[in-house]
């Protein structure tokens, strides 16, 4: 198989900043540079692109062009080279500018992946004009390799799949070649729904597993200990979700924390320490018990700036029925495009 790496990974931050060697073991080089050299090994044809040579040591360079991975410093060369395309580019609009411009070059049926930088949905939509006119044939997925590849825990990577409302932005045959090219480098291939990839695979599943644990101790404690609907306790978690996501998106984690006023939440929040087992919750009111003293200055002096509580899928459905699907679907990507493609 064809494959063609974008970006080789800052090999500073993994080494002298998050000392990845000391606290998880690997080595050198980590990122989009040792993704390309699992998959070379597995005897796959790999271009590596990298502009900048001195994101790494030569001796490191040496390793790359070792394994057989070819680099070059040109993305539109490994654009013309691979049947599968994996940004491992820095986050926001570098990669978007990025896919932007290998797109028409690559051969026919070629699948382009994001890593930790975007949403393969937002991606998508950022070429949605080319995607739908020039280059029908070209899939949008996810390579994600959901830990940093070079260490022990990268032994898995995820793929967008069908999104949850039934959009297809890759064909089954480029999925299923993503599949492959993952159990080729002896990984692990978890298929997801491309509008869920980023949030179990990307830096913020922090937040999703910390979130997700805190619904399911309130659905266990609603459900066995109050006895509450089932609609009423979904109704809860919803309203305390979009709060939250709405305060962050207007007002930053400053804002929501001096909305939220972390002492009232403490007081309210012992309360439903109902369970033996609520370790969660433990854990939280530890950590609201002790704040930062600089995160809490700045909170104080933060600003919460207009928010409105929305539904969103609520909200969706309404906007669909008053000003049409096509119209409605274009508001949906324009604002999405909007929050994410920084």
């Amino acid at each position: 198989m064809k494959v063609s790496v974008y970006g080789a990974g800052n090999q500073d931050l993994y080494v002298n900043q998050l000392k990845l060697p000391e606290k998880f073991g690997g080595e050198p080089p980590y990122g989009g540079s040792r993704m390309a050299i699992e998959f070379a090994k597995a005897g796959h044809d790999v271009v590596l692109a990298e502009p900048n040579k001195n994101i790494m040591s030569d001796d490191l360079w040496k390793k790359v062009e070792d394994a057989g991975v070819k680099v070059v410093s040109d993305d539109i060369e490994a654009a013309k080279h691979g049947e599968v395309h994996i940004l491992f580019t820095p986050f926001g609009k570098a990669t978007f500018n990025i896919a932007k411009n290998i797109v028409e070059h690559v051969p026919e049926n070629a699948v382009i992946c994001n890593t930790c930088t975007v949403s393969p949905v937002v991606l998508y939509y950022s070429l949605e004009p080319i995607l739908r006119t020039k280059r029908k044939d070209v899939g949008i997925s996810s390579m994600h390799p959901a830990a940093v590849p070079g260490t022990p825990q990268h032994g898995h990577y995820v793929i967008g799949g069908k999104t949850t409302d039934g959009k297809e932005l890759a064909t089954e045959e480029q999925i299923n070649k993503l599949v492959e090219l993952a159990k080729s480098a002896g990984k692990e291939a978890y298929v997801v729904p491309a509008d869920v990839s980023s949030v179990v695979a990307d830096m913020g599943s922090l937040v999703t597993a910390v979130a997700l644990a805190g619904v399911l101790d309130y659905y266990s404690v609603g459900r066995k200990v109050i006895k509450a609907p089932k609609k009423m306790i979904e109704h809860q978690i919803i309203m305390v979700l979009q709060t939250m996501a709405s305060l962050v998106e207007t007002s930053g984690i400053e804002g929501l924390l001096k909305a939220l006023n972390p002492e009232l939440l403490i007081k309210t929040a012992s309360s439903m320490h109902l369970l033996e087992e609520q370790k969660d919750l433990d854990a939280a009111l530890e950590i609201l018990k002790n704040l930062d003293e600089e995160l809490k200055k700045e909170a104080k002096n933060a600003e919460i700036k207009p928010t409105t509580l929305v539904a969103a899928q609520s909200l969706v459905k309404e906007i669909k029925t008053l000003i049409g699907g096509a119209a409605a679907e274009g508001a949906i990507k324009r604002s999405a495009r909007k929050l994410f493609e920084h």
